[in-house]
Formats: structure tokens, sequence, C-alpha cells
């Protein structure tokens, strides 16, 4: 093989690599087919250019995976696909100022769980029965310790 096919596969295999390290989650076909490419070239080399040109392959192949690696992982493409946000609230805490028989608002699908709104203030309730759409008016049926159970007021 020539070396510009060697070098052709290798660069393929670079590309398979970083698209497995950036894009692709998890062991997928790029990255086992980019180890192989690399794998072969340098094989390759060994097989057909001699012992020379084959240790001289394999060295320029780990430092340029290693400098790749380096600059994949310092660089910021991560922070294109890092969550940057995070939770600062906590569930219920104030729970048991809610007394059963007080009345409010799903402010979000109650699918047994979601978000209501009693006397201005959020808490997580779930529902006792059915599925309760958003925007119902909802009645607390039980308190017990920072669990909220509801269930749906019939319409006016």
């Amino acid at each position: 093989m020539s070396y510009t096919i060697l070098i052709c596969l290798i660069l393929i295999g670079f590309v398979l690599l970083a698209l497995e390290i950036l894009v692709f989650p998890g062991t997928s076909v790029a990255g086992i087919l980019g180890l192989a490419a690399l794998v072969f070239s340098v094989y390759e080399t060994f097989a057909t250019h001699g012992s020379l040109a084959g240790w001289i392959m394999l060295v320029c192949v780990l430092v340029f995976l290693v400098v790749m690696l380096i600059l994949i992982l310092r660089g910021k493409t991560w922070k294109k696909f890092q969550l940057d946000t995070s939770l600062d609230g906590k569930v219920n805490v104030e729970a048991e100022k809610v007394k059963v028989g007080q009345e409010g608002v799903a402010i979000s699908r109650l699918a047994p769980m979601g978000t209501v709104e009693i006397e201005g203030t959020f808490y997580e309730a779930q529902s006792v029965m059915d599925l309760i759409d958003q925007k119902t008016k909802v009645k607390v049926v039980k308190v017990e310790g920072n669990k909220l159970w509801v269930q749906a007021l019939a319409d006016e």
C-alpha cells in the first residue's frame, strides 16, 4: 500500500474516533471502525514498508491521538453540550402548612403526579384516582409528611 492510502486511512480513523467522542454516545460502530482503521494502517506500514517506517507511523499515530484527545477534551466543545442550569428548588418543604380541604389549581397535568398551586405556593401532588388535567380546580384530601394527595373538584 502506498503512503497516500495509509495516511488517508489514518485520517479517516481519527475522524471516526472524534465523532465517537463528540457525537455518538457509548461504544458505536464509528469508534470501532476508527480504531480498526488506525490499527490496520499501522500494521500495513510494518508489513509493506518495513520495521523503521512502521515504528515511525506508530509513534506518529499515538502522538496525534494524544494531541487530538487533549484538544477535544480541553476545548470548549463540551461547554456546548453541557447543561449549565441548576435546580435550586426543593419538593414540598412547607407541605405541613397545607390542610385537608384546601383548594387549589393544577398547574401541570397530574398523571398521577404533577404540580398544584395552593394559596400562591406550588406543591408537588399526587392524584387520588384519575388523571387531572392542567388548570383544573383541585382539593387536598390527604397530607402525609411532605406528600399531598388531591382530587379534582366537580365543575359547578
